[in-house]
């Protein structure tokens, strides 16, 4: 099932929201809108939806426009405002709080642009994106793992874990609401491994882009995530995703096939990654995305937050038990735990040879770096 195409006039984005960069119609990503409300409410044709949009797409707009969710974005409009602060901070201090000192998962601290490589990283080019990223267990006292950070986050607590909680709810209607309709049996179920008063790995992780005048700039590489669940924010385009069918054939994708996804107000961006996907034997599909410049454009400077859901770090990924996951097809890693993948993952990102195939790793298992996207 390929997704709907949303028409220019579908999409509502007032001039005055963001940035006058401008996506052309046929390059705009025409992903379906999933109501959080309507799965709230337990709508059967909401939870339908959903799942036939992770079979296919891996890719959904989240409608956070009711009512019930204004305090959500509340505190992701005041998490901006932390992180363009947390931003300002000098190298000196920034470099304080290094995420690769701080824990070999990467759940705490801030990254320097120029870490993580680009494509398979063969070409010598790294990233032109800063990030901090918050850990859930910090922030709701989960673990005793140390929790070192700076004043600004400190004034900023309240916020994060706001949106930190607010996110981590939706997260579980969604998995609930999947895991009903692949009939999962209890002990399996995708929420089970995602315990909200649980030690997880998740985290909130802020970014800044840097502005760059050259317009074929790529400033992430082309990866999957690679935990359960993502969520975005962003009010300027840059996200690119490939669509069904491209992403999954190796050699079969060009630099034309890349398609953005439009931010929208009131609604939050969110994609599969690669641990359900390992998890449900490919039937829920994680997709192929990067962030770069507009066709046309330069790069401009971008703010970015992605909350990024981990199952537990024992948690085996393998195919569970359902009538509607196949037995026959391997998927990712047999019997690998979901904190080994992460640091798999991570060692990719960082172009550590240690990894293994790290174009494998970095797509969820296509390999599609080398022949398709450089």
């Amino acid at each position: 099932m390929s997704p709907a195409i949303l028409s220019s006039d579908s999409i509502e984005t007032p001039a005055a929201s963001f940035p006058e960069v401008h996506i052309p119609r046929e390059k705009k990503a025409g992903l379906r809108t999933i109501s959080l409300y309507q799965l709230q409410a337990g709508s059967a044709s909401e939870r339908n939806l959903l799942l036939e949009t992770c079979m296919s797409d891996g890719f959904f707009y989240l409608d956070l426009t009711h009512p019930n969710f204004s305090s959500l974005l509340d505190v992701v409009n005041a998490t901006f405002n932390c992180s363009k602060e947390l931003f300002n901070y000098s190298p000196e201090i920034k470099g304080l709080f290094d995420v690769d000192k701080i824990s070999d998962l990467k759940v705490n601290g801030y990254k320097p642009k120029g870490r993580n490589v680009v494509s398979n990283g063969k070409d010598g080019k790294n990233d032109g994106f800063e990030s901090w990223v918050f850990p859930r267990n910090g922030i709701f006292h989960l673990s005793n793992e140390p929790f070192p950070h700076p004043p600004v986050i400190a004034k900023h607590l309240p916020d994060i874990s706001g949106l930190i909680g607010g996110l981590s709810s939706a997260a579980n209607t969604i998995l609930s609401s999947l895991s009903d309709t692949l009939s999962l049996p209890a002990g399996q179920r995708l929420e089970d491994f995602q315990g909200l008063n649980r030690p997880s790995p998740d985290i909130l992780r802020v970014l800044k882009y840097h502005a760059n005048s050259n317009t074929d700039v790529i400033p992430q590489t082309p990866h999957t995530d690679l935990g359960s669940l993502t969520f975005v924010f962003s009010t300027t385009p840059g996200l690119q995703v490939l669509p069904p069918g491209v992403q999954q054939t190796p050699g079969a994708s060009s630099e034309s096939d890349w398609l953005y996804v439009e931010p929208r107000p009131g609604h939050a961006i969110v994609n599969i990654g690669d641990c359900i996907t390992i998890m449900t034997n490919g039937v829920l599909k994680s997709a192929l995305h990067r962030v770069g410049p507009v066709t046309g454009s330069a790069m401009p400077e971008r703010y970015s937050m992605a909350y990024l859901m981990r199952p537990e770090d024992e948690t085996v990924l393998r195919a569970l038990d359902s009538p509607l996951i196949p037995k026959s097809v391997v998927v990712g890693e047999d019997a690998v735990t979901s904190g080994t993948w992460i640091r798999k993952k991570f060692k990719a990102l960082r172009g550590q040879k240690d990894a293994g195939n790290m174009d494998k790793i970095l797509t969820g298992g296509r390999g599609v770096l080398e022949q398709s996207v450089n």
